[in-house]
């Protein structure tokens, strides 16, 4: 018998199967903000009988969207909205994972079905992206992003949050994935 579909621990989390739904991105969020898109999209491969379900890239910086259109997780306006997809994929007995991203350099693109390549200019609703060193990636056509030196460390310092502030998880995947995450702070290069 095939052990696709019996249930697999990885740590403490217990998936439902081995089927996982990978990141695909969606372009379809206004601000970030997840809609009724993301939860038919993501809730039907749930009812459909996957055990994990991961969320598009999701940006942790507005300048950090390939798109200006991707999810983002940046601002509290925007954890409502994924946690409501995360109650229904639960309830469908799956669990929500969440592909979290920062598009760096190659930032502030087009849609790809609208057939554009290359940046989109600030005063058509795109930005100056963000590279770890300000040098523009290999394309021709993408603008010379600004330069990450010094932000690395400004990110590092204590939040600008109330110490009180609640925490407050959009998925349960990051329970296994967290002794993973690692921070290369002092081994990166200036």
């Amino acid at each position: 018998m095939s052990l696709l579909l019996e249930p697999y621990t990885l740590r403490q989390l217990t998936l439902l199967n081995r089927i996982a739904v990978s990141p695909m991105c969606q372009y379809s969020s206004v601000d970030g903000l997840a809609n009724d898109w993301h939860l038919v999209h993501l809730g039907s491969r749930a009812v459909g009988g996957a055990g994990l379900i991961f969320t598009e890239a999701t940006a942790v910086t507005a300048e950090g969207r390939i798109t200006a259109q991707d999810l983002g997780l940046w601002n509290d306006a925007q954890i409502e909205p994924l946690q409501r997809i995360t109650r229904f994929i639960t309830a469908q007995g799956a669990v929500a994972g969440i592909q979290l991203a920062h598009a760096g350099r190659k930032a502030s693109t087009h849609r790809p079905w609208l057939g554009k390549s290359g940046s989109v200019k600030p005063e058509d609703g795109g930005w100056v992206p963000v590279g770890p060193r300000g040098l523009p990636s290999t394309r021709s056509t993408r603008r010379r992003p600004s330069s990450m030196k010094g932000r690395l460390a400004k990110s590092s310092r204590p939040s600008s949050r109330p110490p009180n502030a609640r925490w407050r998880p959009v998925s349960r995947w990051w329970k296994c994935m967290l002794p993973m995450a690692t921070c290369c702070i002092s081994s990166s290069r200036p």
